[in-house]
C-alpha cells in the first residue's frame, strides 16, 4: 500500500517530550490522536482506491446453488430423500440431544471437549458433502465453541479412490472421445484421492506431462440431496440449538455453504480461478501456476500442466536442493497479503498441499477450488481492524465490527469491548512483531461465541486463509510471525 520508503521513514513509535516541553492536555493529545487516525484512514483508503484496477471475477458455477430447485427435483425422488434422512438426520439429531441433555444438567463445558471428539468423528463418517461441512464450520467461531473448532479442524479430506474404470468413463463422457485419442498414457494409480474427486498423472500425445482430475461419480448429485435434507431439517435443528442459549440463522449458513461448494465442484470455475491466479501473480518473483489444458477441461474433468516439486513443509529436501525456506515462507506470506490487501483474488486455502517448490526455487500453487475476493472497502476494513488491535482501541473495533455487519445495529457495544479487554491483553502486549495470529483470532473467537456475531464469508475465507497460512509457515520457520509479514500495510 505504501512504498518502501515511506514504510522506512515512518517512526514506529512518537518520540518522547524533551523535559523542557510542556506535555500536552489529555484532551489535547487525543485530539491530536484522533486527527492522526483520521489522516492515516483516508490516506489508506485513497491508495487502495487507486491501486483497485481488479474487477471482481465471476466465480459463478455452470450450474449455481438453488435450492428451491432442489427441493422441487427431490420431492418426485421420496424414497432416495427417506433412506439418505435416516442415515444423516438420524445420527445428528441423536448428538444434539445429548448436548441439550448436558446443557441441562450443567455439565456442558465438562463434556465439551468429548462431545467435540464425537462430532467430529460423525462428520467424519457421513459424506463428502458433511465432511466439507464440517472443515467449513471449523472457522466458525461465532458459531461453536473453541473445543469444536479444534476439533473440527482436524478432519481429513481423504477417502480410498473409486476405480479406474468409472474414472475413465467420466473422461470420455465428458469431453466425448475415447481417452487414449486425448491422452498418450494415463498412470494406472491416482495419486491422490480426496472426496470431491482423484488426480492421475498423465501424458498427452505431445509429450507434455499433465495432472487429470476427475471428479466422483454422482458428487453433485450426493451434495445436492446432503445440502436439500440439511436445509429441510433446519427450523427443527436451529429449535434445538436456540435450547443451547445459540440463536442462529441455519438456513443461512447452509445457503452460504452451498453457494461455495457448488463453486467448487466446478471444475470450470477452477479452470479459471488457475488462469486469473496465473496472469495476475505469475510475474511475481519466485511464483508461479500450472498451465490449464482448456481443451481438455470440463465440469466434471480438469486437465493442468504437471508441476515436478516438493512440499514447502520438507524442510530437509528443500535444504539438500539449496534453497532457503525462511526464504519461500517469506515469499508464501508476501504473495498471499498482496493478493488479499492489494488486489483482492486470494487464494483462501495455502495448505502444505496444495504449494510445490520447484528444483528452481519457484512456489508453484497447484490447487484452485477455493478461492475468494475482496472489495476494496472489506480491504480497508481488514486493515482498519489490525490497526485497532495493535493500538488496542476496542471501542473502535467493536464500532467497526457492527459497520460491517458483524453485530446487530441495535447492540450495546459496551460489553463487547469489555470482552475484548478482557480477552487480549496477554495476547497484544507482545510486540507487533511477535504476535501470535492464531493466539489472537482464539479469544477473538471466545468473544464472538459470546455475543451475537454473525461471520460474512469474506471474513471466513480470510480467518481460514490466515490461520493455514500462519500454519504452513510455523512448520517451515519456528520463528515466523505473520503479523510481522503484514506490518508494512499498518505501519
Amino acid at each position: 500500500v505504501f512504498t518502501s520508503s515511506q514504510r522506512k521513514s515512518r517512526p514506529h513509535a512518537a518520540p518522547s517530550p524533551s523535559p523542557l516541553q510542556t506535555p500536552p492536555s489529555p484532551v489535547a493529545a487525543a485530539a491530536a490522536n484522533g486527527t492522526r487516525l483520521d489522516k492515516a484512514r483516508a490516506r489508506l483508503r485513497r491508495a487502495i482506491e487507486q491501486a483497485d484496477g481488479t474487477i471482481e471475477p465471476d466465480m459463478s458455477p455452470t450450474v449455481p446453488y438453488d435450492p428451491e430447485r432442489t427441493a422441487a427435483f427431490y420431492a418426485a425422488k421420496p424414497v432416495t430423500v427417506a433412506i439418505r434422512q435416516m442415515q444423516l438426520v438420524a445420527p445428528l439429531a441423536a448428538f444434539l440431544t445429548k448436548v441439550i441433555l448436558d446443557v441441562q444438567r450443567g455439565k456442558e463445558e465438562i463434556h465439551r471437549q468429548q462431545r467435540a471428539e464425537e462430532l467430529t468423528s460423525l462428520i467424519s463418517s457421513l459424506g463428502p458433502a458433511v465432511i466439507k461441512a464440517g472443515q467449513a464450520l471449523s472457522s466458525r467461531s461465532d458459531l461453536l465453541p473453541a473445543e469444536y473448532l479444534k476439533e473440527l479442524s482436524r478432519l481429513q479430506d481423504r477417502v480410498p479412490p473409486f476405480a479406474n474404470e468409472e474414472a475413465f468413463a467420466i473422461v470420455e463422457r465428458e469431453l466425448g472421445r475415447p481417452i487414449k485419442e486425448m491422452y498418450k498414457s494415463v498412470q494406472p494409480q491416482p495419486v491422490a484421492a480426496a472426496s470431491l474427486g482423484q488426480v492421475y498423472r498423465a501424458t498427452l500425445h505431445d509429450g507434455r506431462e499433465v495432472a487429470l482430475k476427475v471428479q466422483r461419480p454422482n458428487c453433485d448429485a450426493i451434495i445436492a440431496l446432503d445440502l436439500h435434507i440439511l436445509r429441510a431439517y433446519s427450523t427443527t435443528i436451529t429449535s434445538l440449538i436456540k435450547l443451547l442459549g445459540r440463536d442462529v440463522d441455519l438456513v443461512s449458513v447452509i445457503d452460504d455453504f452451498g453457494t461455495l461448494i457448488y463453486a467448487e465442484i466446478d471444475y470450470r470455475v477452477e479452470a479459471n480461478n488457475a488462469v486469473r491466479f496465473r496472469q495476475l501473480y505469475g510475474m511475481i518473483t519466485n511464483v508461479s501456476a500450472p498451465e490449464i489444458i482448456p481443451a481438455l477441461s470440463t465440469r466434471r474433468v480438469l486437465t493442468m500442466e504437471w508441476i515436478n516439486g516438493i512440499r514447502l513443509t520438507d524442510r530437509k529436501a528443500l535444504i539438500e536442493r539449496g534453497l532457503e525456506p525462511a526464504q519461500l515462507v517469506e515469499t508464501l506470506v508476501q504473495c498471499s497479503l498482496r493478493q488479499m490487501l492489494e488486489i483482492g483474488f486470494f487464494h483462501a486455502d495455502p495448505h502444505a498441499g496444495n504449494l510445490l517448490v520447484t528444483d528452481d526455487g519457484k512456489l508453484t500453487y497447484i490447487d484452485f477450488g477455493m478461492m475468494s475476493f475482496l472489495q476494496s472497502k472489506q480491504r480497508y476494513a481488514i486493515i482498519e481492524a489490525v490497526v485497532h488491535l495493535v493500538n488496542r482501541d476496542f471501542g473502535s473495533l467493536a464500532v467497526l465490527y457492527k459497520r460491517l455487519g458483524f453485530i446487530p445495529e441495535a447492540q450495546d457495544v459496551a460489553p463487547i469491548v469489555s470482552a475484548l479487554e478482557s480477552a487480549l491483553p496477554d495476547v497484544l502486549n507482545a510486540s507487533v512483531s511477535e504476535l501470535n495470529f492464531k493466539s489472537v483470532i482464539d479469544k477473538l473467537g471466545d468473544v464472538m461465541y459470546e455475543y451475537p456475531f454473525s461471520l460474512p464469508p469474506f471474513y471466513i475465507a480470510i480467518i481460514r486463509c490466515l490461520l493455514v497460512l500462519e500454519g504452513v509457515a510455523l512448520q517451515v520457520d519456528q520463528e515466523f510471525a505473520i503479523i510481522k509479514g503484514a506490518y508494512p500495510y499498518i505501519a
